[in-house]
């Protein structure tokens, strides 16, 4: 069918293309392209803004600039991309590398000084546009597994400069062998007051007795690998008129994290499963979905909800492409049928004001649009000291205050944090500030809360006086097991013959790596580490180190 979806669909990809087609990245890696995550793929509290490139298991693979341009920035970070590489490239796009093992010798060695002399571990740098250019297929970095990445991998970026929005990079040419359609692994419904729900499968008859919404789980493999990744595109129809599509191509950082309205949390919280919503909630401002309003007489599509009239019969059909075309669809019907009775609603919180709730010892605070619809938000105690609010199963857009007032017993005492507990039962530590005898914490989930001390320094071991060799790069480095077992390493900092020396902190190993200046001669010295944990706790550890 040839609907207005479409015809705007394909004017933007005609204008998008045109633009993009004087950028013609050439691949980062020497090896065929297999991906662990696509574009936009849905992820814990936001979309994926790249695309994660297999380097076969291991590290220390050689990265190549894909354009000619120059080194914008440089991160270093033991959290998120790790050690990350942003290059700017004259047609207006910036190139983004992640999760690097290292940067090419003369780079690296200009970040180790400009850290070094800042006496920063970490954190971003700008060199000017005329210190590091770069030429197409030029070696600029090796692969790793820093930061936030669970196993070895290149996490790659193609981002608008103007706008830092980042783009599909297969929409620029660059080659995955994909001939597998996407699979429909789950359908269900969802009623428009979220009192009831229900699965069904392709071909069914849904008797609606209200509005109702559909829930969409679908994953995507590509020939290479079994990684269940993202998909590009999604379409549905009632009676065929396009209602609702989704098109994974561009995503705004300042909106990911409304992911938690465009998946279905409830679902997700009970069974681990992001299933993704074909109708919006009220606070939803992303852009890559839209619902269409239609009004026909034997129905009514209104963001995505649906209503059918009694005794009609309507038919919904879906598709889902990936970046190749390759479709999967379904096909069900609705059957509209008398409404039945109103059930007692519960007491829920409007999305759109500020809430300021009293439970027990802790004073709440909900500021306006911190919720992605209206909502129920439950509160309950766990005997003394334990307090469910939300049940780790309302997603968060903003943050939500947490103020606890100390009782008389726990007033002296210093070294209180906060545990918080998802709906799985994993266990976070929230650091907090105090005022007398109230402790003032922030969070973007709700859970089960409890009140605990940090009175235990981290546990600092040096595991041998003398260097390792740092992978794919001329330094070399000192290694400190360091260790807390409730809040957490917040700080850190080191000294070598009281001169700053810079630590990149791998915090999935519980590892200091101390990166050894050159112009520190050979023989014995002096190595001073401190190590702060989240609520101040401070191991000061000396050591004598041979060079």
């Amino acid at each position: 069918m040839l609907n207005r979806s479409l015809i705007l669909g394909l004017l933007l990809t005609t204008s998008l293309l045109s633009a993009q087609s004087a950028f013609d990245p050439s691949p980062p890696l020497d090896i065929p392209l297999v991906l662990s995550g696509t574009f936009a793929e849905l992820r814990g509290n936001h979309f994926h803004g790249g695309i994660d490139i297999k380097t076969q298991g291991r590290s220390g693979l050689k990265i190549y600039s894909v354009a000619a341009g120059y080194v914008s920035r440089i991160a270093v970070n033991p959290y998120g991309y790790g050690n990350a590489l942003y290059l700017r490239h004259p047609e207006g796009y910036t190139t983004v590398y992640g999760h690097l093992n290292a940067f090419y010798p003369e780079l690296e060695a200009w970040v180790e000084e400009q850290l070094r002399d800042r006496s920063k571990n970490d954190g971003n740098l700008y060199p000017s546009p005329e210190q590091f250019k770069v030429t197409r297929g030029q070696l600029v970095a090796f692969s790793g597994n820093t930061g936030g990445s669970f196993g070895p991998h290149l996490h790659f970026e193609i981002r608008d400069t103007k706008t830092e929005e980042p783009l599909n990079p297969l929409e620029f040419g660059i080659e995955v062998k994909d001939t597998r359609k996407p699979d429909i692994r789950g359908l269900k419904w969802t009623a428009k007051d979220f009192s009831d729900a229900g699965s069904f499968k392709s071909g069914d008859t849904i008797k609606s007795t209200s509005a109702l919404g559909i829930d969409l789980f679908t994953t995507d493999k590509q020939d290479l690998a079994n990684n269940n990744n993202g998909v590009y595109a999604i379409e549905a129809s009632i009676d065929d008129q396009t209602f609702f599509t989704a098109n994974y191509r561009r995503i705004n950082f300042s909106t990911s994290r409304f992911i938690n309205a465009h998946i279905n949390y409830d679902l997700y919280c009970s069974g681990g499963v992001r299933y993704t919503r074909l109708y919006e909630l009220e606070n939803n401002p992303l852009k890559i979905t839209d619902t269409y309003e239609i009004s026909a007489p034997a129905f009514r599509a209104s963001k995505g909800w649906i209503t059918v009239a009694q005794d009609s019969v309507v038919k919904l059909e879906a598709s889902v492409k990936d970046f190749k075309g390759n479709t999967s669809e379904f096909r069900f019907y609705i059957e509209g049928n008398e409404p039945l009775s109103p059930e007692k609603k519960s007491i829920k919180l409007d999305w759109e004001k500020d809430h300021d709730l009293t439970f027990g010892a802790i004073q709440i605070h909900l500021p306006a649009g911190a919720l992605y619809k209206t909502s129920e938000f439950n509160l309950l105690k766990k005997g003394d000291a334990q307090y469910v609010i939300g049940e780790g199963c309302v997603p968060l857009q903003t943050h939500m205050t947490l103020e606890w007032t100390l009782d008389s017993t726990q007033i002296p005492g210093v070294g209180w944090f906060l545990w918080e507990a998802d709906h799985t039962g994993k266990k976070s530590a929230i650091s907090g500030e105090r005022d007398g005898a109230v402790m003032t914490f922030k969070t973007r989930s709700t859970g089960t809360y409890s009140l605990d001390q940090d009175l235990k320094k981290p546990e600092v071991s040096l595991l041998k006086t003398t260097t390792y060799p740092r992978s794919n790069s001329t330094f070399r480095e000192i290694r400190l097991r360091v260790a807390d077992d409730k809040t957490g390493v917040e700080r850190y900092s080191a000294r070598i013959d009281d001169r700053f020396a810079r630590i990149d902190f791998d915090y999935k190993k519980e590892m200091l790596k101390i990166i050894v200046p050159k112009d520190i001669p050979a023989g014995s010295h002096n190595l001073r580490v401190v190590v702060i944990d989240g609520v101040g706790n401070t191991s000061v550890e000396e050591y004598t180190i041979t060079l």
